[in-house]
């Protein structure tokens, strides 16, 4: 039976879940459906991953995200884009088992974590970056998008001196503090924080990829809305640690599931419904 193991913290402590594929159930009913709900590729080119355990693939992310890590607690998730691209990494690596490891995304991009094979987040790829971690081929593009409460009135011209939330380490920060030096910037470790900040009226707006903030709207019921977009952000792509072994068979597994039309599968199903809409037809702000 193929099983994912997801480490957390409580109060410093780590405790470890080991998890049936369908997050519950019996032997026989999760052997039915490896990695949760993912749909598996048979009997794929194998390219081998030296992993940190055998036949474990450990994976780190800023959890929760149920958008790509599906499941309202640790011990559900069961799909979502992102989990569902990790199963086919290690499906394709041969190996049989993933491990998340909830780590926070500024110790993802400024390598003060490494205790991980490989780390999917929808993290862009940039050059500060790849100064301290490696990146693999990209698995999507994305732009930055502008989250408010509904019927706000912020405009392309006022969000300039608004006060914004970004993520720490993020590209929106980089982009905020060079484009627009009046704003009112708070930075926040995760994104549960950021967007409860918003709905409590603490900041104007957050700002955060298209594929995190859109399904935040839509799942609002009626309470957020992204009226902007700026050219912010490029390809994400999974993270390794610095001079990681695994990059080149990695690079080989996305290029694969590219070449057979996987990648755009994995996008199809899990990503494009809980959008909400085309962020390409959302208002350009930097124009």
């Amino acid at each position: 039976m193929k099983k994912t193991t997801l480490t957390f913290g409580i109060g410093g402590a780590l405790f470890a879940l080991t998890l049936g594929a369908c997050g519950g159930g019996s032997d026989d009913a999760a052997s039915d459906k490896p990695f949760g709900d993912c749909e598996i590729t048979e009997n794929p080119t194998i390219h081998e991953l030296d992993t940190m355990t055998d036949g474990v693939l450990t994976v780190a992310a800023t959890l929760p995200y149920p958008a790509g890590y599906r499941g309202n607690t640790l011990d559900s998730v069961d799909g979502g884009y992102m989990y569902c691209l990790d199963a086919e990494i290690a499906n394709r690596a041969g190996l049989d088992e993933i491990k998340l490891v909830n780590t926070p995304f500024e110790a993802l991009v400024t390598a003060q974590s490494s205790s991980f094979d490989i780390a999917v987040w929808d993290i862009y790829d940039t050059p500060e970056r790849r100064k301290v971690v490696d990146f693999a081929a990209p698995y999507n593009t994305y732009e930055t998008g502008v989250l408010v409460k509904k019927d706000s009135d912020l405009t392309p011209e006022t969000i300039t001196t608004a006060a914004l939330g970004v993520l720490s380490g993020s590209v929106q920060l980089a982009y905020v503090e060079e484009n627009m030096p009046d704003a009112q910037v708070k930075v926040f470790a995760n994104n549960d924080d950021l967007f409860n900040s918003l709905l409590a009226g603490q900041i104007d707006a957050a700002l955060n990829d298209t594929a995190t903030v859109m399904p935040r709207a839509k799942e609002s019921n009626g309470q957020l809305e992204v009226i902007g977009r700026y050219p912010a952000g490029g390809d994400v792509a999974p993270l390794v640690p610095k001079g990681s072994a695994n990059l080149e068979p990695l690079n080989q597994i996305i290029e694969d599931m590219r070449a057979d039309g996987t990648l755009d599968a994995i996008m199809t199903k899990w990503l494009n419904p809980i959008l909400g809409g085309d962020p390409q037809e959302l208002p350009d702000w930097s124009a």
